[in-house]
């Protein structure tokens, strides 16, 4: 056997099993991944080195995007912002820069900035890119056709038979 092989065997490490109420403390107690801002954001090149994005939890997600809402929809911009607000944080105090009310001000820097800022978000929390205006629209859609599902339904109720429509035209 090589002596690589053997280096191989000593760095993995044996875990015990753990039982149910182990695992859900280790998964309660999980920090969240931090992914360093490693661009130089153009205008703040002083900023470089300083900045990190901290993974969002699935309920500030749902927050970013309430946030992102307007009467037309998910506004696009303004759901890049609303993530970047929640996750951009200091490196070393992990102190987050943004409150939710900084949002329009954070949609405002331009998506030379915005977009990276954005992208790395989505990458600390485990999602891709588009993900978040992909699912919106499929739950628009799905919606849309279940209240289109639900009025032909309704249409049917209130009219039990077709051919009581069709009898008057024959």
């Amino acid at each position: 056997m090589s002596l690589s092989r053997k280096n191989k065997r000593k760095k993995r490490k044996k875990y015990m099993p753990h039982s149910a109420q182990e695992a859900r403390a280790l998964l309660f107690n999980r920090k969240l991944q931090e992914k360093p801002v490693i661009f130089s954001i153009p205008g703040v090149e002083e900023l470089d080195g300083e900045l990190s994005m901290l993974e969002l939890k699935a309920t500030e997600l749902k927050q970013a995007e309430k946030l992102s809402d307007t009467p037309d929809g998910t506004d696009e911009i303004l759901m890049m912002a609303a993530v970047v607000a929640k996750s951009l944080i200091m490196a070393d105090t992990k102190e987050r820069l943004f409150s939710d009310n900084d949002i329009d001000t954070v949609a405002g820097f331009g998506l030379v900035a915005l977009k990276p800022l954005s992208d790395l978000a989505s990458e600390a929390s485990g999602i891709g890119i588009d993900l978040l205006a992909d699912a919106k629209k499929k739950l628009l859609a799905a919606q849309s056709s279940a209240s289109q599902n639900s009025s032909t339904e309704n249409l049917v109720v209130v009219v039990p038979g077709s051919h009581s429509m069709n009898s008057s035209s024959a």
